[in-house]
């Protein structure tokens, strides 16, 4: 190939040019030895004899090679030929890397040795049918000759009987001057294949993952994807092998590559198109799956009914009818499609037949010899189509999650403008069942309070017996019932002390008046969050019935009003204090109550209503105690009082 050739310039312009060997000398030897000698020197046909009959040939060389051998051609003793070759002074020329020698490519089913000056430099290993054919040969050939003399390379190519072999020119110069035409060739006739195939594998078991979790939905593709890439590794496995080998007996390994590689690669790519494409093909899928498992089964080594070793070119004819199948379904695909995933498809499969035959005829020694294998890049086209596929499949996948998140999104603004109108509604709704209530109870509150206090006053007045009540006092307890009644509704903020602070201010004229001296000595309390307005209404009406209840009947000179923390049984809460000075009271139980008594009753069932509990006890040096106990948290409240 001219373009490597190419890279076969000098690095720099002091770098010495290379010398291209495209002439050397052939003589078929008749020594029946498959190991090459450790020197020339020890060789057993005489290759070093003035006498021996040395034919010039042209670079690169064939030797024919039959379509197929028999069995016991592998048995037999070799075909052995003989390549001498005069590298010049000039190409040995010293440089900091010093000269190397380049084969790019050599073939054969044998065995291969590079000598210079009669010294072995080079050989191949391992498996006679699989050794490094598609690795260009690189030997360093510093000191292997005496400064600004010639070289003299010659290599022995022991070849199995039919099966012929091929050299190549012959580079030999600065290893500056060669080695990015021989990294280059490397990379394309084996490194490369392998770090593709590595890569597709990689890309495959992330296909079978994916198939494994989404099996349920028919996800084919990904599996098939899979074993298209294991088969196709295999397939590729003697662009791979090195000079060392895999270990595997020759025949398993030619079944691994030729057959159940290769077939299985086409048969998965099959496959793989109609499912792309959407093609059915019920009988063409039989007959593809029946040929290639009838093939693969009659060539197995195990079975004996063919030797793999001697049918290659055999068994790469074998490859053309599925590939044509191939052909013909993309092209199909794409006329049916029409898209241009199909299209570009079917473009590079069409392609991939004048590869194939490049193959064929490079692997028969025919065409141009120091070209690369085109077939291992065929199937580039397919593997770049499923990651095409994968990623048209993605960026839909993201769009309709981005589209399915817009609708989420639209559909949760208007669910929430529906509940922020619902709310409003009901915001609404609640403002005025709340005012409602507090109407209600003001009207409660005013009715049984001041109203009855005014109109029981009024009765009395009415029918001449106003002497029997001390009438301002009446209205003066009516007066603070309405101020009390007021005072609730004041927000409270749930603290308890400003609550007092407000029936302080509206008690303290009638306590004068009365002639009572109060002790105030409220603490800190904690606050309570449930003290909402009609809770504050009840805590007033029973602290102002206890302060009202010793005014009137107990006779006492001082009242002291505290506060402080209490716990009563396992429930924290605070307690509210009020003692005077004078006659001990001790109420009578509920059931006890005699009749006209409402104000005991009053301070009960409000107690009650709070969830709250109250209590009267005697002082030691007289007088009594009220204490009123409140919970911190909200209570469950009895039945209000009527």
């Amino acid at each position: 190939m001219a373009w490597l050739a190419g890279c076969a310039l000098p690095a720099r312009a002091d770098t010495p040019a290379p010398a291209h060997l495209t002439q050397a000398e052939l003589w078929r030897s008749p020594s029946t030895g498959w190991a090459p000698p450790p020197m020339l020197a020890q060789a057993d046909d005489g290759v070093l004899d003035a006498s021996t009959p040395w034919q010039t040939v042209a670079l690169p060389h064939a030797r024919p090679r039959a379509v197929a051998t028999t069995a016991a051609a592998a048995h037999a003793p070799p075909e052995v030929a003989w390549y001498r070759l005069r590298v010049p002074a000039e190409a040995l020329a010293p440089t900091p890397q010093g000269p190397r020698l380049y084969i790019p490519r050599w073939q054969t089913s044998g065995t291969v040795a590079v000598y210079a000056n009669g010294r072995l430099l080079w050989q191949t290993r391992g498996s006679r049918v699989w050794s490094s054919t598609n690795r260009p040969v690189w030997i360093d050939l510093g000191g292997t000759a005496p400064a600004g003399a010639p070289l003299t390379v010659i290599v022995r190519m022991a070849s199995q009987q039919g099966v012929g072999g091929v050299l190549s020119s012959v580079w030999a110069g600065p290893a500056e001057a060669l080695k990015l035409s021989w990294r280059v060739r490397t990379l394309l006739q084996a490194d490369g294949v392998a770090f593709s195939r590595g890569s597709y594998l990689v890309i495959g078991i992330f296909a079978l993952v994916l198939w494994l979790t989404r099996q349920r939905r028919g996800e084919w593709l990904y599996l098939l994807f899979f074993l298209m890439s294991v088969f196709q590794l295999l397939s590729m496995l003697h662009y791979m092998v090195d000079s060392e080998g895999f270990g595997i007996a020759d025949p398993w390994f030619a079944w691994l590559a030729y057959v159940a590689g290769a077939l299985g690669s086409e048969l998965c790519a099959f496959y793989f198109l109609c499912a792309i494409n959407q093609l059915r093909l019920p009988r063409l899928r039989a007959a593809m799956l029946f040929y290639v498992a009838g093939l693969t089964v009659f060539t197995l080594p195990p079975l004996g009914l063919l030797d793999l070793n001697s049918a290659l070119p055999a068994l790469r004819l074998a490859l053309v009818p599925p590939g044509l199948v191939m052909i013909r379904t993309g092209v199909w695909g794409a006329i049916k499609r029409r898209t241009w995933g199909s299209a570009l498809l079917a473009v590079w499969l069409l392609l991939a037949l004048p590869m194939g035959l490049h193959d064929l005829a490079l692997q028969s020694y025919r065409g141009d010899i120091e070209s690369i294998y085109l077939t291992p890049y065929v199937y580039v086209g397919l593997f770049t189509m499923f990651l095409l596929i994968a990623y048209t499949r993605y960026v839909r996948a993201l769009d309709v999650a981005a589209q399915a998140n817009a609708t989420l999104e639209q559909r949760l603004a208007e669910r929430e403008r529906e509940l922020a109108a619902s709310h409003q509604r009901l915001r609404a709704v609640e403002r005025e069942q709340t005012l409602l209530a507090e109407r209600q109870r003001l009207m409660r509150d005013m009715h049984d309070g001041v109203g009855a206090s005014l109109m029981s006053a009024l009765r009395l007045v009415e029918h001449g017996d106003a002497a029997r009540i001390d009438v301002p006092q009446v209205l003066k307890e009516c007066i603070d019932d309405l101020k009390i009644s007021i005072d609730s509704l004041e927000p409270t903020d749930a603290d308890l002390l400003a609550l007092l602070a407000s029936l302080r201010f509206r008690l303290s004229p009638r306590l004068e008046g009365a002639g009572l001296a109060l002790r105030w000595a409220v603490q800190d309390v904690p606050p309570l969050p449930w003290l909402d307005a009609a809770s504050a209404l009840h805590v007033l009406r029973v602290l102002q019935e206890v302060i009202t209840n010793i005014i009137k009947h107990s006779g006492a000179r001082k009242i002291a009003v505290s506060t402080a923390e209490s716990q009563r049984g396992d429930t924290p809460g605070v307690e509210v204090r009020i003692a005077d000075d004078g006659h001990t009271f001790a109420p009578p139980p509920e059931p006890a109550l005699p009749p006209g008594r409402k104000g005991l009753a009053n301070i009960r069932a409000r107690v009650g209503a709070l969830g709250a509990h109250c209590d009267w006890a005697p002082c030691q040096n007289g007088g009594t105690v009220f204490a009123l106990w409140l919970p911190l948290q909200r209570p469950r409240p009895t039945a209000a009082p009527a």
